[in-house]
């Protein structure tokens, strides 16, 4: 079974996985849950302790999800390395989310990314599955963390003034946790596109091109979230709506439903 696994300079060697997620065997499963309740304990107790006093080697970030959001984009133009549990994933979130990983990837990131199979929306799983650059696998990820440069772990904070915040963590115990956890989903793996029916003869970008358009999202803001322009949009929905043999986005949709085999 292939896997990503550590080389011995400490990189990761290579990526696969078992499969369509059915045929992830349940004790492997329960390893993952079972090592994903011992990191919840250790973010639970930290996450108390930290509301209360500061804490060596754990910093709290944020102060709300845009605060959030600011530090985590201004702070990852200086990682190296950065290994992420996702336990969902919408369309809507990748919209945002994928255009700035294309960016930190091109500038030399290196990322692996692991969603829930489980908590995935079929939409946001085509979009993935399609992507031209980074690693986006699919597991049992029911705690969300992010592990960078294997120094300190991302967890949820406590929360602080009714607002959301988050922990960089560099204590033993919680990162020892976090690479437990994120080992036991690793072996679990499967790449976002396997198992799923290939669309007919659509492209990569006109499959992300209809998965955005059933979500919703006008010809700019598809446009936007695939970093092309807004003709080349309009020229792939003609194209694509003729290949779907439809003539609405509606109609795209329904369709996409039909060929996407996500529920094995």
């Amino acid at each position: 079974m292939s896997r990503v696994e550590n080389s011995a300079d400490g990189s990761a060697a290579g990526v696969g996985g078992v499969g369509p997620r059915h045929c992830i065997p349940e004790t492997d499963r329960q390893a993952v849950l079972d090592a994903a309740a011992v990191l919840q304990v250790r973010r639970s107790e930290t996450a108390a302790l930290a509301a209360r006093r500061k804490l060596p080697g754990v910093e709290i970030v944020g102060g709300g999800l845009d605060s959030v959001n600011r530090w985590m984009h201004e702070a990852s133009a200086e990682w190296r390395e950065l290994l992420s549990m996702r336990p969902a994933g919408t369309a809507a979130r990748l919209r945002g989310s994928l255009p700035n990983n294309r960016v930190q990837l091109k500038r030399g990131l290196k990322m692996v990314s692991i969603f829930d199979v489980y908590g995935l929306e079929p939409y946001a799983r085509v979009l993935l599955a399609n992507e031209p650059i980074g690693t986006y696998l699919l597991s049992v990820a029911p705690v969300q963390m992010k592990i960078v440069d294997r120094q300190f772990v991302l967890l949820q904070g406590p929360v602080i003034d009714g607002e959301t915040t988050v922990m960089a963590v560099s204590s033993a115990r919680c990162l020892d946790a976090a690479w437990r956890y994120w080992e036991a989903a690793v072996n679990t793996s499967f790449p976002a596109g396997d198992g799923m029916n290939t669309l007919g003869e659509l492209t990569p970008r006109q499959r992300q091109v209809v998965a955005l358009m059933s979500a919703g999202l006008g010809d700019e803001a598809i446009a936007d979230s695939l970093g092309v322009s807004v003709r080349t949009v309009r020229s792939e929905v003609a194209v694509l709506l003729d290949a779907l043999g439809v003539r609405t986005r509606f109609a795209a949709g329904i369709r996409l439903q039909l060929w996407t085999d996500l529920g094995g």
